[in-house]
């Protein structure tokens, strides 16, 4: 019996499906039970659970009888100033409190997706929150996984949509190097960590760009002319300072954002789905 967390997210949706491929009974658990019948795609035969991993008390019992827990929980990585709970509260307490619920139900193993690259950037909350969950989970005593993605398509859609209204940004000149991964490539790594052996497994996709690459691309799936704008880091890094005090969360993606794209992010070429493929898919609605 495999527990998904995070299973209505752009990853543990795809993680439901690579898990169900390997014919394992699955038990799926989000906030909203409701919305994972009707856009996810559970089956009658899925286990489905209602709770917030940040509310103390709402996992009790939701791991008996399970034996592999995998968490795709984290808050997005989306501009929305509507959003309120940090990713300390959501991405570290509320996947703690979940390996206390694994770890007193006797799970045997808890597979963790987490972010390539973040113990190189310790002073960011984003990655702080991982790698804190990360040390506690290393340090429970129970068999895990960690799974490291560069950064999956779904974040880049904002690009996408950025080139649809006519502009494309990039911070300084552009040309950090990332491979970003289709999210369905990350679950199937993820389901495979189950029976895995390897504790820590970056995933990458199969090209590598630069930052600027990757709008030009934008506006070439689009097929409109590119209008790109370089942002210098230090005034990018004054806007990001602007946003603390309105709201802490909206402020910590800006950190991250800003961290990342002056930095190489590349990691093992484990993917297979190509980033020009997802752009088209998705251009109609950009």
């Amino acid at each position: 019996m495999v527990l998904v967390a995070g299973a209505g997210g752009a990853v543990g949706r795809h993680v439901i499906a690579a898990c169900r491929a390997q014919g394992r009974p699955l038990r799926v658990l989000s906030r909203d039970a409701e919305r994972l019948r009707t856009t996810v795609g559970v089956r009658p035969e899925d286990e489905v659970v209602a709770a917030d991993l940040t509310v103390p008390g709402s996992l009790d019992r939701v791991c008996d009888g399970v034996d592999v827990v995998i968490s795709t929980v984290g808050a997005p990585l989306t501009f929305d100033l509507r959003a309120r709970r940090s990713y300390m509260e959501v991405d570290f307490a509320g996947n703690a409190r979940l390996l206390d619920a694994a770890r007193a139900a006797g799970v045997s193993k808890f597979v963790y997706v987490s972010v390539w690259g973040a113990r190189e950037l310790p002073d960011l909350e984003y990655t702080a929150a991982h790698e804190r969950f990360v040390d506690r989970l290393a340090a429970s005593g129970m068999s895990y996984a960690v799974v490291r993605p560069t950064g999956c398509y779904w974040v880049m859609l904002e690009v996408l949509r950025m080139a649809a209204r006519g502009l494309g940004v990039v911070i300084g000149r552009g040309d950090a190097r990332i491979n970003p991964v289709h999210e369905a490539d990350v679950a199937e790594v993820t389901a495979a960590a189950i029976s895995g052996v390897d504790r820590e497994i970056g995933v990458g996709g199969p090209d590598i760009f630069t930052r600027r690459r990757i709008v030009e691309l934008a506006f070439e799936v689009l097929q409109r002319k590119p209008r790109i704008v370089s942002v210098p880091p230090r005034v990018f890094s004054a806007m990001t300072a602007l946003a603390r005090p309105v709201n802490r969360r909206v402020h910590a993606f800006l950190a991250f954002g800003a961290a990342v794209s002056t930095r190489e992010v590349v990691a093992p070429a484990v993917g297979r789905r190509d980033l020009r493929s997802y752009f088209a898919t998705h251009a109609e609605g950009a």
